[in-house]
């Protein structure tokens, strides 16, 4: 039985997407049900995901994940990279960070010092790039993991959050509203999140790249009220910074 789901998991990842069928016609003298226990024993491994009729090979989803990321954080790379940069200054020697998912993030991840911090994070891109240092400590915050960005969520993770303390959140939005000084993302289950860490943290740092204002998605999720300052890049228009100072906000 192990060689045949072995071959199946083979199969599936030299395919990346199957139906049913098409593994009924591969393997024709193993019945429609064991193939359906098969899936879901490769599935319970983590070795697929099941779809409706069928499965997805877990590596060519991961395949695609990076893609997706690699395209995302070469997009206004050095911007990323200056905002990264900017950031650990703020940051107060082995305290405790949340870390929020994306690519501005991802290059803040990178440049943390291999100091003693404590980070918390709900993405597994920022949890992998901290671990490749040595002196940090990583906790991944429990919850229901979302296959499309890889990140907990959901109400396990909101329970995590409320015995932790966080002194500084590193958080990023996937817009900013500048005329309602509004932090938005595109799904409700991540906004809950993100209000979540940003009502526990001492201290909120908003990492926003120039292409991000005046993009609005569909869940706001903070306010400049929420946070205590925000890092930009040398494109952020010079007198929206300005309004924001006005209110009150450090720009750096």
């Amino acid at each position: 039985m192990k060689d045949r789901i072995l071959q199946i998991k083979e199969y599936i990842d030299k395919k990346g997407k199957i139906t049913l069928h098409e593994l009924e016609c591969a393997f024709p003298k193993v019945s429609s049900m064991t193939l359906r226990r098969d899936l879901n024993q490769l599935e319970e491994q983590d070795m697929i995901i099941r779809i409706s009729g069928g499965a997805i090979s877990v590596n060519t989803v991961l395949r695609a994940k990076e893609e997706d990321f690699s395209e995302r954080s070469t997009f206004n790379a050095q911007e990323k990279i200056e905002i990264a940069e900017k950031a650990v200054s703020l940051l107060e020697p082995d305290s405790c960070i949340f870390i929020d998912s994306g690519s501005t993030t991802t290059y803040f991840a990178r440049a943390l010092p291999d100091e003693n911090f404590y980070v918390l994070t709900n993405a597994m891109t920022i949890a992998e790039t901290i671990l490749r240092k040595e002196k940090p400590k990583v906790a991944f915050l429990g919850g229901d993991l979302r296959r499309h960005n890889f990140i907990t969520v959901g109400s396990s993770c909101l329970n995590f959050i409320d015995n932790v303390n966080v002194q500084t959140a590193v958080m990023t939005a996937t817009g900013f509203v500048s005329e309602t000084g509004s932090f938005t993302c595109g799904m409700q289950s991540e906004a809950e999140v993100k209000q979540k860490i940003i009502e526990k943290a001492d201290y909120v740092i908003m990492l926003v790249d120039s292409s991000k204002v005046n993009k609005k998605s569909t869940y706001t999720f903070a306010t400049l009220k929420n946070i205590d300052c925000m890092v930009v890049d040398k494109n952020f228009p010079k007198d929206l910074k300005e309004k924001i100072e006005k209110d009150g906000v450090k720009v750096y």
